[in-house]
């Protein structure tokens, strides 16, 4: 099973989030998901899912995740990854900056029956804010 949980995030991150493959997510999230990212509200169902997605893609349109490691145990997998893109639309608060970021992610998501249930995610919005310039780096 947990072996089986690992492909099922492997291919979530290359056929939803890396290809833009929106029609797929009623394949791998179930239509009671959960999201939560705190602070942000959370996101819930297939909308709330592609809401998350369509987010990512109109701040970065160049988005792309690429996993480092994955974790399994049971029906939950941790997955560490790093999220690149160039900043061409609007995050949050912050407007199109043109600049470039990479930070890291993660995850842990809760798996039922072949499909996401629930994940929650830790984001270094920080590292991404200060490489677009939007929070000053510390001097060293």
């Amino acid at each position: 099973m947990s072996e089986d949980n690992k492909r099922l995030v492997r291919e979530i991150t290359e056929a939803v989030w890396n290809r833009r493959g929106l029609e797929r997510i009623p394949e791998f999230y179930a239509p009671d998901f959960v999201g939560d990212y705190r602070p942000y509200a959370l996101r819930e169902g297939h909308d709330g899912v592609r809401a998350m997605v369509e987010g990512a893609w109109t701040a970065f349109p160049d988005y792309h995740e690429e996993v480092h490691e994955l974790i399994a145990e049971a029906d939950r997998v941790v997955v560490h990854l790093t999220i690149s893109g160039t900043q061409r639309g609007q995050w949050g608060p912050l407007p199109p900056t043109g600049k470039r970021a990479e930070f890291d992610e993660m995850v842990i998501l809760h798996i039922r029956d072949g499909k996401v249930v629930r994940q929650r995610g830790v984001v270094d919005n920080l590292s991404a804010l200060r490489q677009l310039g939007a929070v000053p780096s510390p001097r060293p």
